[in-house]
């Protein structure tokens, strides 16, 4: 009985081992091209509309979105500028980017507002640590910086509790100690 038992345990390993067979599958690719559709264009009068691909895609890099979307050579080309700094404002419902360029096309500082966004995750979390039981009822993102890189970035934020209300200007930690520092005001 005892060899009747390990043959057939011997058996079931066998039958597994054999189930453990390497399968070689083709390579997959998956491909996410995040740049928006364009809707028109109308470069000599500055005018260039395009349809977002996905949900805040605008407010959530503004200085990307232009860099992919507005072509400022074929701008500068067309609408016959030759000296002097340029500014273009890329409008969307939630706000809008100012991007300075200078003749040859090179981006030397930006200006952004965006209202009723979403904070970043680390940010909304540290406020509603602090803020129990609040609730954010309007927001407004402002950034500041030189070329594409922002230098000065706060959020205003109105916090309600009851017939309570705060406001607070958050600003985003640049250092990798504390998320950010919170001011009531």
């Amino acid at each position: 009985m005892k060899k009747f038992i390990i043959i057939i345990f011997v058996f079931i390993l066998s039958i597994g081992a054999q189930a453990q067979d390497v399968i070689q599958l083709d390579e997959t690719r998956i491909n996410f091209s995040p740049t928006a559709n364009l809707v028109s264009e109308d470069y000599p009068n500055g005018l260039v509309k395009v349809r977002e691909k996905f949900a805040a895609q605008f407010q959530s890099d503004a200085i990307g979105f232009t860099k992919a979307n507005f072509d400022i050579h074929r701008f500068l080309d067309e609408a016959d500028i030759k000296s002097g700094d340029v500014i273009v404002t890329l409008r969307s419902n939630k706000g809008y980017l100012e991007a300075t360029y200078d003749e040859k096309g090179n981006l030397l500082k930006t200006s952004q507002m965006f209202k009723d966004i979403a904070l970043p995750a680390l940010v909304r979390n540290e406020v509603f640590g602090e803020y129990m039981g609040w609730t954010m009822t309007r927001n407004k993102y402002q950034a500041r910086g030189i070329s594409d890189q922002l230098d000065n970035e706060q959020y205003i934020v109105v916090l309600r509790k009851g017939n309570d209300r705060q406001r607070l200007k958050i600003t985003p930690s640049k250092y990798d100690y504390g998320v950010a520092s919170i001011e009531k005001f």
